[in-house]
């Protein structure tokens, strides 16, 4: 994987450039993603076998249609193994690229840092979305990367230029997907 740029990444600001495999594909590099549509949506979870991100994944993908009529992407990034997420679902199971970080490069590249405790990571909405997680039958599938990662997510335009951030403060601090939809 290949890391270019430095500084924080933040609103007003350029996105910072870095190559990336996908479950499906190796060698893709963020530049060239975001010039297929107006915006994209960077979006940084934990990793695949967490039931939480899991439940997100399937949110975003029933609202990607939306983010599609306003000729916006998404790009979830993962802590998760290409291979150990390949064998768990296949190409057609979302419609968003799934952008895989085994190392964390990403997520330290664009300052998003861990909780600095279990403790941390909880907030008062996390038993409704568990709730959510376990009507829906969703299982814990293998543990990566760091346990006490959070979320964040960026709005890039097709020049990389950061037009939104937001970096949760725990678990379930994360944009709605109307808000996401809003600021397009």
């Amino acid at each position: 994987m290949a890391l270019v740029g430095s500084g924080l990444v933040d609103i007003g600001k350029k996105a910072v450039d870095f190559s990336f495999d996908t479950p499906f594909s190796h060698g893709l590099v963020l530049s060239q993603q975001v010039k297929n549509t107006k915006r994209t949506y960077l979006i940084f979870l934990r990793y695949y076998g967490c039931t939480l991100c899991q439940l997100d994944m399937r949110d975003l993908a029933a609202a990607y249609p939306q983010f599609q009529e306003k000729n916006t992407q998404l790009l979830v990034v993962l802590q998760s193994d290409p291979a150990l997420v390949a064998e768990q679902i296949d190409v057609n199971t979302f419609p968003f690229t799934i952008v895989c970080d085994p190392r964390q490069e990403i997520y330290n590249l664009y300052g998003i840092k861990p909780a600095k405790s279990k403790l941390r990571l909880l907030s008062l909405s996390l038993p409704a979305k568990l709730k959510r997680v376990k009507t829906l039958g969703l299982e814990h599938g293998a543990y990566e990367g760091n346990e006490l990662q959070l979320p964040a997510v960026f709005l890039l335009n097709d020049e990389m230029s950061v037009l939104y951030s937001h970096r949760a403060r725990n678990l379930t601090d994360m944009p709605s997907i109307e808000t996401m939809l809003a600021k397009l």
